[in-house]
């Protein structure tokens, strides 16, 4: 396959990651929609790449952008995001384990 197929593939696993952790949580449906997820997720992956570059500090600002943005689009509490994103972490590892087992284990080096 190639690599834009897998990239694809990553950032829907991330989609369907962040819905099922915010849902798991108890977050009201009309908050946690699935294009909603799209564009949160969409911008994350924007954001934490700009985070990237920036020098000595880059690795400590991407969790708390990330918790920044969850916070704000989905109206959560600072610790109900933390445990979204820990729920999310586990879910995206499950999804890349069925995914090895399918054969698309090159698409996990993407995630």
């Amino acid at each position: 396959m190639s690599t834009i197929l897998f990239f694809v593939l990553s950032f829907f696993i991330q989609v369907v990651a962040l819905k099922l952790s915010l849902s798991l949580l108890g977050q009201a449906s009309a908050n946690n929609k699935m294009a909603t997820a799209v564009g949160v997720v969409a911008v994350l992956n924007i954001a934490l790449m700009v985070t990237t570059f920036v020098p000595v500090v880059g690795w400590l600002l991407k969790p708390l952008v990330w918790l920044l943005i969850i916070m704000a689009v989905y109206k959560i509490g600072f610790f109900k995001s933390i445990a979204a994103s820990v729920i999310q972490l586990v879910i995206q590892a499950l999804l890349k384990w069925l995914l090895a087992i399918i054969g698309l284990s090159s698409a996990v080096s993407l995630f």
